[in-house]
């Protein structure tokens, strides 16, 4: 495993493995757990962001918390914006306008504040509810983690697991002692900030020798993440509402990171070379723009009579890809070239800091 290199190799199959799983669930087909796939995102943010800052303060000493959030705005907001407007649109010309309350949480990522104190309303934007998440993530933790790190990366790591324990005994607490409803435990960013610090305990821990031995075991057969998604499945499907609600979120998100230190380390492998194939990684590479619209591409799709079900799905699925092309290359890589001024060239030149099968993240992140 070359931990040098510039590229982190299963990260864009497992992007849209990810985004897939959301689509097919929404489509309809209820037996495909989607929220796994948003949990999956969750866990990969959490990684990637950690590994991208820690490259920068191992090989600089600091982390510049301008150029970073620079960065996030230049990736995320363009296509964000450009979606909502649309939608906007759309809602209105069809006589469903938004509300105030739904307006003014899109425009500052509190739908998912939105969802959570209303029940998780239907409407067009209702999945924004993870990209709230998402925002609030990249808007807290990079000063949380600068200030972590004085101690260093050992203390920073045993403080994130004490939080992650925090954030299940308060959905605990919550659901079981307040009897607060699901929609707030699951769209609240204080009941699932655990799904994305799990994915930064993974980074912070990745370069010990204790976690690379680990890492050795969990891919030493290309059967063994076959065992990591039966147990995700079981632990998802198979028990009740309220473990789910409680233990759940954080037992599928260690789940999920197993299955990452897996694929990194099992990609090149028959079993799973697929991630690495141009459509997987290109379906990967605007997953961002397909979780945003995927929900006017499969509308698109229903009203596609031909060949049942199955075609409905492939025209909503084309639809999709379609929408995410057009946001991908007219919306976003303009301000993605633009956002590459703003990386940080010394992390970039001088990577020190190790991990079992990890790179660097890929400019898409």
């Amino acid at each position: 495993m070359d931990t040098r290199a510039t590229h982190l190799p299963a990260l864009d199959g497992l992007r849209a493995v990810a985004v897939f799983t959301v689509i097919v669930y929404h489509f309809g087909i209820n037996a495909v757990p989607g929220d796994l796939g948003v949990s999956a995102f969750f866990v990969l943010s959490g990684f990637l962001i950690t590994w991208l800052l820690l490259r920068e303060h191992t090989a600089s000493g600091t982390v510049s918390l301008q150029r970073f959030y620079t960065r996030r705005v230049l990736r995320i907001f363009p296509a964000y914006y450009a979606f909502l407007a649309v939608s906007f649109a759309i809602d209105h010309f069809r006589g469903q306008p938004w509300g105030t309350g739904l307006g003014i949480s899109s425009l500052f990522y509190l739908v998912n504040y939105y969802n959570a104190l209303n029940g998780h309303p239907v409407t067009s934007i209702a999945h924004a509810w993870s990209l709230g998440i998402e925002e609030q993530f990249y808007l807290l933790w990079p000063v949380l983690l600068v200030v972590l790190l004085r101690g260093g990366a050992g203390r920073a790591a045993r403080t994130l697991a004490v939080v992650i324990v925090g954030v299940v005994l308060w959905r605990c607490v919550l659901y079981m002692g307040l009897h607060v409803g699901s929609a707030y435990v699951y769209n609240a960013f204080d009941t699932r900030f655990d799904n994305l610090a799990v994915g930064c305990l993974l980074a912070l821990t990745a370069g010990t020798p204790q976690a690379q031995a680990i890492a050795a075991r969990l891919g030493s057969s290309p059967l063994a993440p076959f065992v990591t998604l039966a147990l995700l499945v079981v632990s998802r499907a198979a028990i009740g509402a309220t473990y789910h609600y409680t233990v759940g979120f954080t037992v599928d998100a260690v789940l999920v990171a197993v299955f990452i230190v897996q694929m990194l380390q099992l990609y090149r492998t028959n079993l799973w070379s697929w991630l690495e194939s141009p459509v997987v990684r290109y379906l990967g590479v605007i997953s961002y723009p397909l979780y945003l619209w995927h929900q006017w591409g499969l509308g698109a799709g229903h009203h596609i009579h031909l060949a049942g079900p199955v075609g409905e799905f492939a025209a909503g699925v084309l639809a999709c890809i379609a929408l995410a092309s057009g946001s991908y290359f007219v919306v976003e890589r303009p301000f993605l070239a633009l956002k590459r001024r703003f990386e940080p060239a010394a992390a970039a030149a001088r990577v020190t800091h190790a991990a079992p099968a990890v790179a660097s993240a890929t400019g898409n992140r």
